[in-house]
C-alpha cells in the first residue's frame, strides 16, 4: 500500500514537472533527480521501519515495556550487558522495571541501530555468505542482521562457517536458522543503517 501511494505521488509530481511550460530544461532535470532521490530515500526508510517493526513484533509483540523471563527488556529485548556495552550504562533492568520511561521506544530504536552497526562490524568478513543457500535458506543481509540480534555475531559466524551444523537456540527455543529464514525477505542492501561506515573492532571493543 505504501509503495502504491509513493509511486502514485511520484508519478503526479513528475508529470507536473515535465509539463511545466516555463521551466528551463536543466532545472527540470535537476528537480527530477531530486524527486527520484527523495522517493528512493523514503522507500528505504519505509523498508527499514518495516524490518525493525517486524523484528520487534517477533521479540515482544512490539511492546516497548516488555520484560521477558530471563531479564531482557524493551521492544527488542536488550540484555543489561548489551546496553552497557553500547554505552547505556544508566539503563538497568531494575530501573526499567521501576520506570520504563527511562528507556522509551525512541531511545530503544537508537540502541537497536547501534547494536546493528556493532554486529555488522563483526560480520564484515562474513559478507561473502550473502546469496549462499544453507539448509534451504538463502542468506541475506536482513537475515544476518536479525540472526545476529538473536544470538550475537559470534554465534551467527559459527552457524555460517559450519554450514548450519552449529545452530544455537535461545532459551525460548528460537534458533539462528529460524531468524535467518524469517527475516530473509527485506531489502536492506541500501538502507541507511547498512550503509553506515563499519565500526572498527577497536571502536567496538569486545564481541557482543
Amino acid at each position: 500500500m505504501r509503495r502504491l501511494i509513493l509511486t502514485s505521488l511520484l508519478f503526479i509530481l513528475i508529470s507536473h514537472l515535465v509539463t511545466a511550460p516555463t521551466m528551463d530544461f536543466r532545472l527540470k532535470m535537476a528537480r527530477l533527480r531530486y524527486l527520484i532521490e527523495y522517493a528512493n530515500r523514503i522507500r528505504l526508510e519505509w523498508e527499514f521501519s518495516r524490518f525493525i517493526n517486524d523484528l520487534g513484533y517477533r521479540e515482544s509483540e512490539n511492546n516497548w515495556m516488555s520484560i521477558n523471563r530471563i531479564g531482557c527488556f524493551g521492544e527488542w529485548q536488550f540484555s543489561e550487558s548489551t546496553l552497557r556495552y553500547l554505552g547505556y550504562k544508566n539503563i538497568t533492568l531494575k530501573k526499567f522495571r521501576a520506570n520504563p520511561e527511562i528507556f522509551p521506544r525512541e531511545l530503544q530504536v537508537q540502541a537497536l541501530k547501534g547494536l546493528m552497526r556493532v554486529n555488522l562490524a563483526h560480520l564484515r568478513n562474513h559478507q561473502h555468505y550473502i546469496g549462499d543457500t544453507i539448509k534451504g535458506v538463502v542468506i541475506t543481509k536482513s537475515g544476518m542482521i536479525a540472526a545476529a540480534h538473536l544470538g550475537g555475531a559470534g554465534t551467527l559466524k559459527r552457524y555460517l562457517d559450519t554450514k548450519g551444523k552449529i545452530n544455537r537456540k535461545d532459551i525460548l527455543g528460537t534458533s539462528i536458522y529460524d531468524y535467518l529464514k524469517r527475516f530473509s525477505g527485506y531489502n536492506l542492501e541500501e538502507a541507511p543503517i547498512v550503509n553506515f561506515r563499519p565500526l572498527s573492532l577497536n571502536e567496538t571493543g569486545n564481541k557482543p
